[in-house]
């Protein structure tokens, strides 16, 4: 994981020095073109400062454990890479392109969305969460089949009725015990 940091920082620092080269170039061809004299720039190897802060588009992506990403986006003026890439070692590269990067994040938690809005509940035998309660048969994910002639009466009604995912705690446990009452065929051998 670290030598991919490494090597997405070494790759990004080489676009910015080419960057910064290549600015410098427009601006002496320009100056160049406007004096009418021939001016030659020696390059060298080295990083040289900038003399003005770069900005980037930074997109940032975080996915959560029920498979929502929620995604913001800002400008972000980068007086040194070393503190940019500090701000973001705990985000993976996603895609990176002039003037701009995306970086995504694994959560450890469920969506506000889903926290907000999000009900278990049963949609043609399959445990399923609704946008609000079930009666309203709006589903945004499906999971595994649910043997509903085994299932005991109140976990039945609890899921007619829906049961609010306030949680990840929450969530977790009602995939666990309702995963127990999925039908699985055996195999003899």
């Amino acid at each position: 994981m670290k030598k991919y940091v490494y090597l997405s920082m070494f790759g990004v620092i080489m676009f910015l020095i080419g960057f910064s080269v290549h600015s410098l170039f427009e601006q002496k061809s320009s100056t160049a073109e406007q004096s009418d004299t021939i001016e030659v720039t020696e390059v060298s190897n080295t990083a040289a400062p900038f003399k003005s802060p770069l900005e980037i588009q930074v997109t940032l992506q975080k996915q959560y454990l029920d498979g929502k990403i929620s995604e913001e986006t800002h400008l972000e003026t980068i007086q040194s890479m070393q503190d940019f890439w500090a701000s973001y070692a705990d985000w993976q590269v996603i895609d990176q392109k002039e003037g701009e990067m995306v970086f995504r994040k694994q959560m450890n938690d469920i969506s506000p969305y889903i926290k907000k809005t999000g009900y278990f509940g049963l949609k043609d035998s399959m445990l399923s969460i609704f946008e609000g309660e079930p009666i309203h048969g709006q589903v945004i994910q499906s999971f595994y089949q649910i043997d509903t002639d085994t299932l005991e009466s109140r976990k039945m009604d609890a899921l007619q009725e829906g049961i609010k995912i306030e949680s990840k705690d929450k969530y977790l446990q009602v995939l666990e015990v309702y995963r127990d009452l999925s039908p699985t065929k055996q195999v003899q051998g």
